[in-house]
Parts: C-alpha cells; sequence; structure tokens
C-alpha cells in the first residue's frame, strides 16, 4: 500500500471519463467537488495487500488519523491515485477497501469525501506548506511469529475421474467461453480449465473481463457453437505457451494437449470434452481472480465461471436453483439469524460463532457423543500446537507445505496442528496395550489449522480454523470391518435425523496410477483397498471405486449426501490407515506375546463442523428442527397487562431447558410476529387478554397454522416431546 498524504486549503477534482468499464458506477461526469480545510490521501492499493486486505487496511486507517490527528485536520479526502504503483491490486479489489476505508472513517466522526474510482479525473490542490504538509507512507501486512505463507507454486495434478456426459458439457461450454474471450481480445491466452462445484470456469491471461463484458462473451461464445469445430487431440509437444508447459510438467505422462480452431488447452482430466453439438446453452455466471498455481508471486490470471448444458431447459433449471441456493446463502441467513460474524481485526477465514451460532453447534456436538459414548468410544483432548518433529515423523509437514502456520517459541520451533491424529498416536503410544484391549476408539471434537488461500475463504464453508469431529480407532485387522459397520450405522442415523440420508452415495476413494503421491508399501494398501471394499459390500453401501482419491496414508470411504436443494456435499468419511502406525511405531501384544503394528481407522461424522453449519443453514434455509434450533419458542405478548402471565410460561419452559425469549416491547402484536418470523422461530406463542383469562396460549407453527386455547402443560409437554426425539 502506498499513500501521499496533502494537507491542503482546498481540492476541487472534476470526473471527466472511464478509464475501464468496469469503473465505479454512479459518478456524475462533469461534476466539480470542492473541499476546503483537508487531508487528502492520494491512494494505491497494490498486488500485494490483497494476501491481507485486513491487516493493510487496519495500517491505512491508523496512518490516516495519526496524520490527521498531527495537522488537525477533520475532513478527508480519499483519493484513488494508480501513479503510485506499478503493480496495482485488481480494480476490484482497490475499489471496495477505498469504499470500506470511508465507511469506518466515518464512524470515527471524520467527514469524508471520496473521489471516483477508474475515471479519469482533473484535479487542482493548494498544499498548505508547513513541514507536515506532505508526507507519504509505504506498508504491507504486518508479519508475526512467521506465521505469514512463503509464495510456492500449487503443481497441477491429473484426475482420474471418469466424467459424465454432463461434466464434459461443463468444461466443453469453459473451453468455447476461453475461445471466445481469445476472439475477442486477441492477446489473451487461455491456461487452466476446471470444475468449481457444479459449475466449470476457464482461466485467462493477458484480458481484463469485467461484469459488463459477460454479454459479448456469451454472444461470440455461441457463436462459436453454431461453427461446429472439431476437439482435436494434439502432441503436447505442440504447447508453445510457457506457462502451459508447466502444467505439462506437472501432469507429466498424464499430460495431454488439444486444440479447438487453433486455440490450444492442456486439460486435466482424461476424455475432458463432447463435441459442440452436445452443447446448446450456456451462461457466463461470474469472475474472480486467482494466481498461476495458486502462489501469489506469479502471474494474476482473471477465473471465468461458466456452466453449459446439451439442452436449455437445464439451463433454467440451474438458474432457477442457483436463484434459490443464494436466498439460502448462509451468508445471508448467518447475518439475519445473527448466528456468527467475521471480525477485520480476528482475520480472514477465522469467523466467530454468536450465542445463537454456538447453540447449533452444541447441539451437534451432543448429539454426534450420543451416537458415539455406547460404542466404547474414550473422550480425549490435545493440544493446538505440537513441535515441528511430530508433523515431519507423520508426513504431514511435507503434505500441507506452505498450509502449516509456523509459531517460534523461545527454544523450540512450533506448528499450529493441521490435523488431530498424530496427537493421537502419541495418545496411544504412552499406554501399554494387549489385543483384548483392542479397538481402542478416542473421540475428540478438535479445532485444526491450515493456511487456505485468502481468495479461497468463505463464511463458514471454507474456513482456516477447522473443527473436526474426529474419531481415531486402533484395532487389528481382522476388525477393520467391523468397526467400519459401527461407524456406518452412526453415519446413517445421524444423516436420517437430519433428513438427508435420501439418494446419498459412497466414493471408494483408492490410489491412481501415480503410486509416489502415497505413503505405505504396496502390500499395506492392498490390504487397506480390499478390507474397506468388503466393508463397503457387506453393509450394502451404494459405492463407486474412485481411482486417485485416496488420502497420501490410505484409502477411505466418502459419504456424499444431497440437500434440499440437491446439492451434493462430501460430508462423513472412514480412512483406513497402515502407514501411520508404521511410522510412529505403534504396537500391542498379540496372543503369542509378540508386538504386533494396529490398523488405525480416521472417522469423521461430520467433518468439519463450520463447513456442516453452513450446509445445515441452507438446507433448512434457518428454519431448523427445534433441536437444533436457537430460538424455539418465542412469546409475544399483546399488552403490558399479559407481561406477568406471559412471564410465567417461559419460566416453566426454562424449567425444561427449552430455549424461549419474552418479546414484551411496546410494539403492534404484527411487528412482534412478523420479527419473530425472521428469527425463525419454530413456535410463537402469543399472550394476550384471553388467555391471561382463561390461562391458555395461542400457538402459531412455522406454517402459519394457529391452535387457540392450548394448555400451558399440554404445549410444555409436548414440546419437550418434540425435542427429545429430535423430529425433523
Amino acid at each position: 500500500m502506498k499513500i501521499l498524504t496533502i494537507h491542503a486549503d482546498f481540492i476541487e477534482f472534476e470526473a471527466k471519463k472511464k478509464a475501464f468499464s468496469a469503473a465505479e458506477e454512479g459518478v456524475e461526469k462533469g461534476k466539480r467537488v470542492r473541499v476546503e480545510e483537508c487531508l487528502v490521501v492520494f491512494s494505491a492499493v497494490e498486488k500485494k495487500d490483497e494476501e491481507n486486505v485486513a491487516a493493510v487496511m487496519q495500517k491505512y486507517l491508523q496512518e490516516i488519523k495519526n496524520i490527521a490527528q498531527q495537522v488537525n485536520a477533520k475532513t478527508l479526502v480519499l483519493y484513488p491515485y494508480a501513479h503510485l504503483s506499478s503493480t496495482l491490486s485488481d480494480p476490484k479489489v482497490a475499489e471496495d477497501f477505498l469504499k470500506n476505508a470511508e465507511q469506518k472513517l466515518r464512524s470515527e466522526k471524520f467527514i469524508v469525501f471520496r473521489a471516483p474510482f477508474g475515471w479519469y479525473k482533473s484535479f487542482n490542490i493548494s498544499c498548505k506548506g508547513h513541514p507536515l504538509s506532505e508526507l507519504s507512507r509505504q506498508f504491507g501486512a504486518e508479519e508475526t511469529l512467521s506465521l505469514k505463507k512463503e509464495g510456492v507454486d500449487e503443481p497441477f495434478v491429473f484426475s482420474e475421474k471418469k466424467l459424465t456426459n454432463d461434466e464434459k458439457a461443463l468444461l466443453t461450454s469453459a473451453l468455447l467461453v476461453g475461445k471466445a474471450i481469445k476472439n475477442l481480445y486477441p492477446k489473451a491466452e487461455v491456461m487452466g480449465i476446471g470444475f468449481y462445484h457444479n459449475q466449470a470456469y476457464v482461466d485467462v491471461a493477458g484480458a481484463e473481463i469485467s461484469t459488463d463484458n459477460f454479454p459479448s462473451v456469451e454472444e461470440q461464445a455461441c457463436s462459436e457453437l453454431s461453427k461446429h469445430f472439431p476437439i482435436e487431440k494434439i502432441a503436447v509437444q505442440q504447447i508453445t505457451n510457457a506457462l502451459q508447459k508447466s502444467m505439462i510438467q506437472d501432469l507429466g505422462k498424464s499430460a495431454a494437449a488439444y486444440s479447438i480452431d487453433g486455440m490450444k488447452v492442456v486439460p486435466l482430466f482424461k476424455d475432458a470434452f463432447v463435441s459442440l453439438d452436445k452443447v446448446t446453452s450456456l451462461k457466463v455466471l461470474n469472475h474472480s481472480k486467482v494466481y498461476w498455481k495458486n502462489n501469489a508471486n506469479n502471474t494474476q490470471l482473471t477465473r471465468i465461471y461458466v456452466v453449459g448444458f446439451d439442452d436449455g431447459a437445464k439451463l433454467a433449471e440451474f438458474l432457477k436453483k442457483k436463484e434459490e441456493a443464494e436466498a439460502r446463502s448462509h451468508l445471508k441467513i448467518g447475518k439475519e439469524m445473527g448466528l456468527f460474524v467475521t471480525s477485520e481485526l480476528v482475520g480472514p477465514g477465522l469467523p466467530l460463532l454468536a450465542p445463537k451460532g454456538m447453540i447449533i453447534r452444541e447441539e451437534i456436538l451432543d448429539y454426534l457423543w450420543s451416537l458415539h459414548k455406547d460404542k466404547g468410544y474414550q473422550k480425549v483432548w490435545t493440544p493446538h500446537i505440537a513441535k515441528e518433529q511430530l508433523y515431519k515423523t507423520s508426513g504431514h509437514w511435507d503434505k500441507f507445505g506452505d498450509e502449516l502456520f509456523k509459531v517460534k517459541g523461545k527454544t523450540d520451533n512450533f506448528i499450529l496442528k493441521p490435523m488431530n491424529c498424530p496427537h493421537h498416536m502419541q495418545i496411544f503410544d504412552s499406554f501399554s496395550f494387549s489385543y483384548r484391549d483392542l479397538p481402542v476408539r478416542y473421540f475428540e471434537p478438535a479445532t485444526i489449522y491450515r493456511d487456505e488461500k485468502s481468495g479461497q475463504l468463505l463464511g463458514l464453508s471454507r474456513v482456516r480454523a477447522i473443527t473436526q469431529d474426529d474419531g481415531h480407532l486402533f484395532c487389528r485387522v481382522g476388525q477393520i470391518k467391523q468397526e467400519v459397520a459401527a461407524i456406518v450405522s452412526v453415519i446413517r442415523m445421524f444423516y436420517s435425523t437430519i433428513g438427508m440420508d435420501k439418494e446419498y452415495w459412497v466414493s471408494l476413494s483408492v490410489r491412481g496410477d501415480d503410486k509416489s503421491k502415497y505413503l505405505g508399501t504396496e502390500e499395506v494398501w492392498r490390504i487397506a483397498e480390499s478390507s474397506l471394499e468388503e466393508a463397503a459390500r457387506e453393509n450394502k453401501l451404494n459405492f463407486r471405486k474412485v481411482p486417485g482419491e485416496a488420502a497420501f496414508y490410505g484409502p477411505k470411504l466418502d459419504f456424499l449426501f444431497k440437500d434440499s436443494l440437491g446439492r451434493e456435499w462430501q460430508l462423513a468419511t472412514i480412512q483406513c490407515d497402515f502407514n501411520l502406525p508404521e511410522r510412529f511405531n505403534l504396537g500391542y501384544m498379540n496372543e503369542e506375546s509378540k508386538r504386533e503394528r494396529p490398523v488405525v481407522i480416521h472417522r469423521a461424522i461430520s467433518g468439519s463442523l463450520e463447513r456442516f453449519m453452513s450446509v445445515l443453514i441452507e438446507h433448512f434455509a434457518g428454519k431448523f428442527p427445534l433441536w437444533l434450533s436457537p430460538v424455539q419458542v418465542k412469546i409475544v405478548t399483546v399488552n403490558d397487562r399479559n407481561i406477568d402471565f406471559a412471564k410465567s410460561v417461559v419460566k416453566l419452559l426454562l424449567q425444561q431447558n427449552v430455549r424461549v425469549e419474552l418479546d414484551d416491547r411496546t410494539e403492534s402484536i404484527g411487528r412482534k410476529v412478523r420479527d419473530a418470523q425472521m428469527e425463525r422461530a419454530n413456535y410463537i406463542v402469543t399472550v394476550g387478554d384471553k388467555e391471561v383469562e382463561k390461562k391458555v396460549l395461542a400457538v402459531r407453527d412455522r406454517d402459519g397454522n394457529v391452535k387457540f386455547d392450548v394448555s400451558v402443560q399440554a404445549f410444555v409437554r409436548d414440546v419437550v416431546e418434540e425435542v427429545k426425539e429430535r423430529r425433523l
């Protein structure tokens, strides 16, 4: 971040014309603005600032406040000034930064003006000329405790997944959009193509694309459809682009190249495309900025998100579901219900659960423990940091690389734990077990930490502090199938309770052809993979074998569930591991009093608790079943005469551990009911003169059904029973 501050008698500026199409909207061209007795802050947000916008914002505001205090300025002018830097950030990032700064400074009681962003402007300024009148500053995000990641390339990885025709249509649509951009912007280069949830994306270098360009890009892409160009496989030696060559180097012998009308691409999937006549409709949805190989030191690319289908009706259905999903967004509902908050001072990817969000979290954890405590599990606790050597021994040091948060102590080097399993290995290894003691089962809902890229962070669904409902079982090979069966029964019970047990399937994730990515011997992997496959068959799981998706230490069963919008989420997992026991030299005494190596089964039911909560919020659209709901009962009074009786009902419900709130404000009953509906309370109980006189209640459910003259005792009994049964 670079700034130049001028304490001015006045500044006059006028917007002349847009510097680029995505310039700030709502600006009145030709309007002259004059501000007197002010501190002008010429500002340039730089590319490196995108790594930690919150920290840069904090320093930016502090610098402005310090200088304003020194020159006794109460009026500020924030003036975007690109000429201060040759490495500018994405324009959208910079515009949002300055708008956000404007709001924050106004909250500090400054009078703030802001010059328009992305416009050519003329200006006149009169500098006061005292010693502090002209000051420049350069700063970035503060680095402490060695927590900042080094820029490391993330290599491209070939996927051996067999694509469906719909998935191929998506990738083909992204290819067409890349071709359209290449036609519209001849200097553009098309790089990676891949999937983002149920969409595809294409990464483009050398072209600035904004939402204003989407219609022309779509029109050009559709015209490409009508030409029916063949998508031809070519020799990888024909690739001349330096970045694409590095993709080929990463992919090794799996690399393949294709050409469409001279434009060359390197996909990450085998048989990635369909012929153009199989795509009849497509839509450009959004765009973002990414770095080549996920390294902020590399070239910045524009990522365009696309969908495409072989039928226009499918596109209409997709757009309808997208609209429904946006209405159910956990970001939107979480804010409306006050479930979680984010703080720039805490940092991106580190959401804070408010009291109502914590209720949901605790209910989930309590239910999970209730499903485990009668199956031989024992609770354990492990610290949030460990010495580096623990994760070097486990292999996570090499696996997670720059995703590790490193902390330097006075004498030792530590890391914030990225996984719980190495800690649990240490607990097991500290006791002497015999074959009679096995299986040993540990349960710990614990928070782990991974330094995810800032551009990938989103609400609760992608975070840096990840709470896993973690469990590790230490057993014998012959016990694998019985333990998997027990875990499967827990998974089925849990997901049936929340209504997500229909149409789920299980990925039996095994190794791909490149065996170098996995720890352990061929024999160990053969036993582990066959054991999980047999367990899947015996438990009648709807499973598919998916090569290349195994964890680096062992194969796994990943459970994929559909939410109420039909979206698929990978949530529960069961992983079979012969490698960590080997690395940590774990053992128990067998029947012959000889030391034998246990097998470790890793299992998680909800997976990441934060991500699971985001799925739940959207699955229920905030209308949680009674047992999960933060506000189960809302009691509203008609007038002040009804308050004492209403409080007596509140007391009865609280005695039964029902989450109840009383609204006795001097508002209309209609307003109170509407507010309770916005809070998504399961039951809204109205107390008026009639109810007080008869000692009864008027009870409204979420569907708007109202029952009058409900006895207090019956209502309390029914609510308690519904919670106890965890009804949907």
